[in-house]
């Protein structure tokens, strides 16, 4: 086979291997064509990947790589602990029936991120990835402060640290952003209090929130010449209109939780911290009815495709997904269940938030 020809952009009409034949020799000698070159590059086209969510394995990623984007690489260090033998003090894990609470209560109110409160979410997100049991995934926090940000004493600290250790530290808060929102449950966030900085990245990573009509959102990172950029494409993917991101990252505006809801930042607002529970118990009462292996499929399809022009892989990938997920066990129970006029397996047993 011609190398020039392999390599065209055009078809040449004379090619041997095309010329004088049907159109299924043509596309029979165009796969060996695309095979040949992509073998020079190292790439198998018959490889496949092993497909999930699945009902029995909902935390199983669809694909381990995706064409449109840079894989990113797992946490730098590794877990701590997990909930079997948790010792953080500066947040709290607990597991109730089929929903996992993460509290921040760092004693003083605050709740700041310090490198003590990244460890803990490292270790609570690495956990939850694999916790196939657990549906729901609520963040919440204790004092007056849903989180004012990265800790104070730690940003006087990096006067004194070096750049590699500085970069250590964000580029540890970044992947825990990427990797909250990624999650395969659906993750809720309730604020008894106001957001800062930092703290509104964790809300934004969240796929529901839930605010107390107390509690304020705002940044100060450029009134201290500083740019809250690993937050940023949460907070714009969160946002309804980028002129309202404008108002909370460049002008430093300080938003009720009633702009924050028209914002797109809060998706319910409350009258106060104690209706926070009863906000959050109906959220788990309606994923309850939602197959888990589905969600998790339904949430990785929205990231991998979120912002992304359509394309013919976008549109092959998006329809084998719904063809494999139809051909699952979940899809199989829930058309039994409408037949049968009952609830499938999955709306069985209750998700309890356990606030």
């Amino acid at each position: 086979m011609d190398l020039y020809n392999i390599s065209a952009n055009t078809l040449d009409p004379d090619d041997p291997n095309i010329k004088g034949k049907n159109w299924e020799a043509v596309e029979k000698a165009l796969r060996q064509r695309d095979a040949f070159a992509a073998s020079l590059n190292g790439h198998d086209i018959d490889a496949t990947e092993p497909r999930g969510p699945t009902f029995e394995e909902p935390c199983n990623p669809l694909y381990s790589t995706f064409p449109w984007e840079e894989k990113v690489d797992d946490f730098n260090k590794a877990a701590s602990c997990s909930h079997k033998n948790w010792k953080h003090q500066c947040l709290k894990y607990k597991l109730g029936s089929q929903c996992a609470t993460l509290q921040m209560d760092a004693g003083d109110g605050e709740n700041g991120l310090n490198p003590a409160m990244l460890d803990a979410f490292q270790d609570a997100i690495m956990d939850l990835q694999d916790r196939s049991e657990v549906r729901v995934v609520i963040l919440k926090s204790t004092g007056k402060f849903f989180s004012n940000g990265f800790d104070p004493k730690h940003l006087l600290a990096e006067s004194s640290m070096s750049d590699e250790d500085i970069l250590a530290f964000q580029i540890q808060y970044a992947k825990i952003l990427y990797f909250l929102q990624r999650l395969p449950q659906l993750t809720v966030a309730l604020l008894q209090g106001t957001a800062m900085g930092a703290g509104i990245g964790l809300v934004c990573a969240c796929d529901y929130v839930i605010s107390a009509k107390g509690a304020f959102f705002t940044m100060s990172e450029a009134k201290l010449g500083a740019v809250p950029s690993a937050a940023l494409p949460y907070i714009t993917r969160r946002c309804t209109f980028i002129k309202n991101v404008y108002q909370l990252v460049l002008a430093g505006a300080r938003l009720t939780a009633e702009v924050a809801e028209e914002y797109g930042f809060v998706d319910k607002v409350v009258d106060d911290a104690k209706d926070l529970e009863a906000e959050c118990q109906a959220v788990c009462d309606r994923m309850t009815l939602c197959a888990p292996g589905a969600v998790a499929a339904t949430k990785e399809v929205v990231m991998n495709t979120v912002g992304v022009p359509p394309s013919s892989f976008m549109l092959n990938y998006v329809a084998g997904i719904v063809a494999d997920i139809r051909k699952g066990p979940e899809s199989k129970a829930g058309m039994e269940a409408v037949m049968s006029k009952s609830r499938p397996k999955w709306a069985l047993a209750a998700c309890f938030s356990h606030l």
